[in-house]
């Protein structure tokens, strides 16, 4: 009887024991769940604090901005883009007043009532892209206005055509009439018509675009006073080029061709 006691005893405390060391594995994962979810937490935290990165690809604060002014030139009102924030200040006020020599050039272009708006498609450390839209009234006609420019800040210089893509290969794609259109005022089919009437070659459009967009330098006087104002502008946007080709009234003035180069 005595040695059954002493049985029963051993086991209620091997049982005893067996319990106390299931609750401490419970415990030590608890813990360690813990510690776990307090690194996770920390490593959220420092990503969150990371430099932000603006749309130029450069740090918060290393970026070029750019904002909209307006002035008004006899009845036409224009507005053109500012640059800030450059490393270099005399390069900047070389790239603010050829930015604005070129958008200005366009009161001495379209008389009667005009008013052009101003949009940066894109702005980085190396260029800004610019177009512009606008409208001139005049005997009682209203003629729709598309001009782009893209500028070089690093030497305060016009970016054209030739420096985007191969102008005779975008020449052959307009002429084969396989191509998108934006900024349509008319109907679609008479415009493709108009572009790929008789006569609309490849070497139609080659010669057209070899005197597309702005030229020249700040350093280049002709550039600041166009004394010719391209037919046909064009900049490129997120990898796809657009040109500008000039339309008759009826179609609405101009039209943007997409071009890109990697998909031709």
């Amino acid at each position: 009887m005595y040695k059954r006691q002493l049985l029963i005893l051993a086991a209620l405390c091997a049982l005893a024991l067996g319990g106390c060391k299931k609750r401490e594995t419970i415990d030590l994962s608890s813990l360690h769940t813990t510690e776990a979810v307090e690194k996770e937490t920390l490593a959220e935290t420092e990503e969150s604090t990371a430099p932000a990165e603006s749309e130029s690809g450069s740090e918060t604060g290393t970026s070029v901005k750019a904002a909209i002014e307006k002035e008004t030139s006899g009845s036409a009102v224009i507005e053109y883009p500012v640059v800030s924030n450059m490393t270099d200040q005399e390069k900047q006020s070389q790239v603010n007043a050829l930015l604005k020599a070129n958008a200005m050039a366009a009161a001495s272009v379209y008389s009667g009532d005009v008013e052009i708006k101003a949009t940066v498609e894109s702005v980085n450390l190396k260029r800004i892209t610019v177009t512009y839209r606008g409208t001139q009234k005049e005997s009682g006609k209203t003629k729709r206005i598309f001009f782009a420019n893209t500028v070089d800040l690093e030497n305060a210089a016009n970016v054209g055509l030739s420096d985007l893509t191969d102008a005779y290969t975008l020449a052959g794609y307009i002429a084969s009439g396989d191509y998108k259109l934006t900024d349509i005022s008319g109907d679609e089919a008479a415009i493709r018509s108009e572009l790929n009437g008789s006569g609309r070659t490849t070497d139609y459009y080659y010669k057209l675009l070899q005197k597309a967009d702005f030229t020249g330098s700040y350093s280049d006087a002709s550039a600041e006073t166009s004394s010719e104002w391209p037919e046909v502008f064009s900049y490129e946007k997120a990898g796809v080029v657009y040109a500008s080709l000039p339309v008759s009234s009826g179609s609405g003035d101009y039209v943007l061709i997409h071009y890109s180069p990697d998909n031709k």
